[in-house]
Formats: structure tokens, sequence, C-alpha cells
């Protein structure tokens, strides 16, 4: 008997293609994930929603905003916990948009990282995609600060972060004076939620099964780039001038390694990989110093944090097929960008997600790789002792 084809839904959520079951694609929550409970994510969002940007991979379909019958929250505590996106606002906004202001912004530090505080507050308001994102961002700050309601917070995280996405795509904001301060804030916090979202909530136990999750990631962050490109000579007049200034100098490299990158360094140059390979992964080992004498050199740990959510971004598109194709080079490249992750590992930001990459890097590819490895890993003993 033949086979019957199977038609393999390419804009399926998350959730359904880790479990390998058909995604009937229902947005902002599938009715696999409704009736399981499950938090629901489109991981083609950001690619369908900046269409233009060259970024890889196929552009998804449109999420539209789901009436408010649509997908029950995990769990119900009361009428002002209940989603209820047909109306301009309600307490959880409220409450969200309290925490963004009072305890999200912690975080980062407001001069020395974009603006946080009156800047970001005045072009959210007038940015709806924007403000919510930042109302997702503040409740998955919220699903890690208050346990007990985890899966609450996290539902609605990726329940306002379609939500904006949909915005998004329906206003399709071209780059100008006006729009080029809320699209890059917007790239810049929807970069960091999805890389923290990444981070703290694997349920992968194994490298293979949590590489593809932080590979899509990497893809999807580098829209942020896109973004910045196309916004840099407008953005240059605008409040976040300064900002960008400084982050072009500081995260300039310096010519200078310090000796774990230059140990690194030297392993890949004479390993003989061909100069295209050796060019990447030099880059990529570039990018990591900068971004590690940013952590090192500052003696102010929110503005240290910028660092780690930075070098995603400074790292060349292809480095994230090296990592698709499971090349021991760059798992080892990653595990000592875990080193920044394992730094903030107190951070509700990473949580123990350097010391779980380091780990499964080391027991992936073995003792044959114990050298190249080495720095990483006494790193790691040293702060369980």
């Amino acid at each position: 008997m033949a086979r019957r084809a199977h038609r393999k839904s390419r804009n399926g959520c998350l959730e359904c293609k880790r479990r390998h079951v058909k995604c009937d694609e229902r947005q902002p929550v599938c009715s696999n994930c409704t009736t399981s409970q499950r938090v629901c994510e489109y991981g083609s969002r950001f690619l369908s929603a900046y269409p233009r940007s060259p970024l890889p991979g196929r552009v998804g379909q449109s999420a539209s905003p789901a009436p408010a019958s649509g997908g029950a929250s995990p769990e119900s505590q009361g009428p002002s916990s209940a989603p209820v996106p047909d109306q301009p606002v309600n307490m959880l906004h409220v409450d969200l948009f309290h925490n963004l202001y009072t305890e999200v912004h912690l975080t980062f530090d407001p001069t020395r990282s974009f603006p946080w505080l009156a800047d970001l507050v005045g072009e959210s308001i007038t940015t709806p995609y924007l403000v919510n994102e930042l109302l997702a961002f503040s409740a998955l700050h919220l699903s890690t600060t208050r346990p007990s309601r985890r899966e609450f917070y996290r539902y609605h995280a990726a329940h306002l972060q379609t939500h904006a996405l949909s915005i998004f795509k329906e206003s399709n904001p071209q780059v100008t004076q006006e729009t080029c301060v809320p699209l890059f804030l917007f790239a810049t916090v929807l970069g960091i939620h999805m890389l923290c979202d990444t981070l703290i909530y694997r349920e992968e136990t194994s490298l293979p099964a949590f590489l593809p999750r932080f590979v899509h990631f990497f893809r999807l962050y580098y829209g942020v780039r896109a973004v910045i490109s196309e916004a840099w000579s407008i953005i240059q007049d605008t409040v976040l001038a300064p900002t960008f200034n400084y982050g072009r100098d500081v995260y300039a490299f310096d010519g200078h390694f310090g000796p774990g990158c230059s140990k690194l360094l030297s392993l890949i140059t004479n390993a003989n990989l061909g100069k295209d390979l050796t060019d990447t992964y030099r880059q990529a080992i570039e990018s990591l110093q900068s971004c590690l004498n940013v952590t090192e050199g500052s003696h102010e740990p929110h503005a240290s944090i910028n660092g780690v959510t930075t070098w995603p971004i400074l790292v060349q598109i292809e480095f994230g097929d090296l990592l698709e194709q499971e090349r021991p080079e760059a798992l080892v490249i990653l595990a000592h960008y875990a080193l920044l992750l394992h730094r903030f590992r107190h951070s509700w930001l990473f949580g123990d997600s350097g010391q779980f990459i380091i780990v499964e890097v080391t027991r992936h590819l073995g003792d044959e790789w114990k050298e190249w490895l080495e720095w990483p890993n006494d790193v790691v003993n040293r702060s369980e002792e």
C-alpha cells in the first residue's frame, strides 16, 4: 500500500514542532497548546513581521489578534487576571506597566544602555506595537519572579508579543525620523526577550535538543542588526545617538585578545580549517573578546549585562549555520560565550543557562576536545567550590 503523503506545516508553533505533532496554526494560541495548557509561541513572528530585512528562512503567515474567547489562560485567577485583548487596558496591563517601570528597568543601566525610563516610555506611549512588546517583556520577567504564577505570566508574555507583532506587520512602519527610535527599541527588546525565553525556559535536557532552538533564536535576532543598519543614519539625529555612538566605540575590537580568547584563536588557526571557516570563527572570537571587555571593564553590573546580549548581534549569520551543523569548533565558541551567561547566572535573564551549555558541550564533544574547553570548565568548577 502506498504511503500517504504528509504535508508538513512550516508555520506551526514551536511547541508543536518540539512535540512532533501537527499544529493547526491558530494564533495566538493553537488548539494543541490550549488543550494541553502549554505556552504557545510562533518562531517565525519576527521574520514575518519585518519582511524587508535580509533575513534567512521562510516568511510566515501574519498573526491575527484572537478574541477574548480564542484561548484560555493556563490558570484562571480572577477577573483582573483574565486576558481581555479587546479592551484598551485592564488591571493586568497596569500591573505589567508598573513592573516595567519599577523593576525591569533595573536589569539595565539607563545611562549606558538604551534609555529605559523617560525616553523609552515617551516613545512607547504613542507606539502600540512597542508598548505591547514592553508589556510582554515585563510579563516574562514576572514569570521568573513570581514562580507560583509562572505559566500564567508566560502565557501573557507570548500573547502580548504575538499581538505586538500583529500590530507591527499590519502597520508596516517605514524607517523615518519619526519611526526609527520605536523601531530600534522594538527590535532590541524583542531580541532580548527571545534570548531570555530561549535560555531560561528550556525543556531540553541535552545539547542536540537545545541547539535547534538556540539557532532559531540566533537567526531571528539577526533581524535586530537589519533594523539598526536601515535606521543608522537617521538615528544619529535622535535621542538614541549617544547610545549608538557609545556602543559603536565600546564594541569595536581593539586588536588585543585576553589569554582565553587568544588560546581559542590559536587552536582554531592551528586546526587548518580553511580561510573562510577560520575567518568566520575569528570574527566570532573577536566579537566575544569585545563583549568580554565590556563585562569585565565595567564596575556597573547593569551596564555589563549589555555585553551578554550584544554578542549574538555582532556575530556573522554564517556562524548560526555552523552551530546548526554541530561543528565542534562552533560549539566550543558557544561554550566560551556561555562564560558571559554564567557570569550573570543570578540575573533573571539567564539563570543557569551558561553552566548548562558548558556542561552539555563538554559532554557532547568528549575528551578529545578537553583542551579546547579547559577555560569554560575551570570557571564553572571554581564557581561551584
